[in-house]
């Protein structure tokens, strides 16, 4: 059982995206919908100031705006390619929680990963590797069904290319050992 655990840190009541806020302090992929400056409130000394403000496609409970920093900033240009915010629209980033100084004090605060657009992008199978995986269950006694639960989704054509592989050795394994 994968039960979110709650960070001690985390604050339903605040407007961004924290370190707290990542689903038991996993990575995750998030999809750009807007990047532009917008005046950000602090409601501990009552001023506002202009932020990089990074919204996102997905609508996850725990997903807030992200406040981007500069070296967020530049770790997004060098993934993306993207030199100007108002063009990363449907560009695909990596975050997860880092660590920087704070009066010299380490403290975990939101990075993201230098990681290339491709190894971003989903990865569901292709058409044909449905029908080659539905070729295989035919040929041994498993369904596509198993296959669904295992992997806890709705139909062949979600599974991605990763556990592919595995699934296809797995079913050549199990039909050569009925032969």
């Amino acid at each position: 059982m994968n039960k979110e655990k709650t960070h001690w840190l985390q604050n339903p009541n605040k407007n961004y995206l924290g370190h707290w806020d990542l689903p038991n302090g996993k990575d995750v992929i998030l999809t750009i919908e807007s990047a532009k400056w917008e005046e950000v409130k602090n409601p501990v000394i009552n001023t506002s100031e202009a932020k990089r403000v990074v919204r996102f496609i997905e609508k996850h409970s725990w997903l807030k705006p992200f406040i981007c920093n500069e070296i967020n900033a530049q770790t997004i240009l060098k993934s993306t390619g993207i030199k100007f915010m108002e063009d990363s629209r449907g560009k695909r980033i990596k975050i997860g929680v880092g660590t920087t100084k704070v009066k010299r004090e380490e403290v975990d605060c939101l990075r993201v990963r230098l990681t290339n657009q491709k190894d971003l992008e989903p990865s569901k199978i292709t058409k044909e590797q449905v029908e080659e995986i539905q070729g295989l269950l035919d040929k041994t006694d498993k369904s596509a069904e198993d296959i669904c639960k295992a992997y806890k989704i709705k139909n062949l054509a979600e599974l991605n290319k990763p556990s592919y592989n595995k699934v296809v050795k797995r079913l050549e394994e199990i039909k050569n050992a009925d032969n």
